[in-house]
């Protein structure tokens, strides 16, 4: 039977809020409106959808199942009104991109300030988080652009390069370390490595990197932001290995210094994640072509890149003895 597409939108602002009341507000309609649709909705689906609680709401098994085919429904619906917008010059639509956090909060500013200045009448929206995050964003279709900084396994997207980012050896210039590059692997074994939490993806390429040479720090202090290693490691305390970009401006200010590393050089891909089997907004496309072409600033390629406000756990540090 034909779905009502009005019913769906009342359903996916349930499912959304998980409240009856917070998504009649969302959609500017009144509490028993929102549940006459739900009524009507599971009468033509002959299916309960919802199951209220003391708490709210929660999707039934039928209600999961129908979510994944109303998000797919509106993101094609939105598709094609922003597609014919798209030949009136893409002067409206939205547009959000989804991040890892070094993407998010180093690469994506200049990137996004460019693609603004070509195209003003679309509103941005930028989401920060870890990649496999924002690869189940993207699958689920709460974003439209995901970046991210590690391969991402899911059958239902797929995965290309779109840079390449460079991860360095800092130290403070007072520290030790900071006179003697090239430095040997061994000498880093003994130092405090400042570096990401385990999870996350640079944590991955930094132990398999230092793996490569040799090398188990045996003393670490983790922690879940670029930025606040960037500001441990810059005070003097021990050493990290960041994105260059992440570091541009501490390096520009002379608060932090490369050093080299015999036989440590780490560069990783950064992928681009898009839908197997569904279109692109015409927003969405006109960002894959503007980072296809090279047409604005690259990881790394100058410092003191402009930074982005993101919505993130507030940062947290913990020691540990490495095992």
């Amino acid at each position: 039977m034909p779905f009502n597409l009005r019913l769906i939108r009342v359903f996916l602002a349930i499912a959304d809020r998980k409240n009856i009341t917070q998504a009649a507000a969302d959609l500017g309609v009144s509490q028993p409106s929102v549940s006459r649709s739900v009524r009507e909705l599971e009468r033509q689906t002959r299916a309960i959808l919802l199951e209220r609680t003391p708490s709210g709401v929660r999707l039934t098994e039928a209600g999961h199942a129908l979510l994944g085919h109303a998000r797919n429904i509106f993101a094609e619906a939105r598709a094609a009104e922003e597609d014919l917008e798209a030949l009136a010059g893409l002067t409206q639509g939205t547009l959000r991109v989804g991040g890892s956090p070094t993407i998010a909060t180093y690469m994506l500013p200049p990137l996004l300030q460019t693609f603004h200045s070509r195209y003003p009448g679309v509103e941005l929206r930028l989401m920060s988080a870890p990649s496999r995050v924002v690869a189940r964003m993207l699958a689920e279709r709460e974003i439209d652009v995901a970046l991210v900084e590690t391969p991402v396994e899911d059958p239902r997207l797929k995965t290309a390069q779109w840079a390449e980012d460079e991860l360095v050896v800092v130290v403070a210039p007072g520290h030790p370390l900071a006179q003697r590059s090239p430095a040997a692997p061994a000498e880093l074994a003994h130092e405090l490595l400042v570096t990401r939490e385990p999870g996350s993806g640079t944590y991955d390429t930094v132990m398999s990197a230092l793996r490569g040479v040799g090398v188990a720090p045996k003393r670490r202090l983790e922690v879940d932001t670029a930025e606040a290693i960037i500001q441990l490691v810059a005070s003097g305390l021990g050493f990290a290995i960041v994105s260059r970009s992440a570091a541009a401006d501490a390096l520009a200010a002379g608060r932090l210094r490369v050093i080299d590393v015999t036989g440590l050089a780490i560069r990783r891909p950064l992928m681009r994640l898009s839908l197997v089997a569904a279109g692109e907004s015409a927003a969405a496309r006109a960002f894959g072509t503007f980072l296809d072409v090279g047409s604005a600033p690259r990881p790394g390629a100058a410092p003191g890149a402009t930074r982005v406000s993101t919505a993130r756990r507030r940062p947290v540090a913990r020691s540990s003895e490495a095992r």
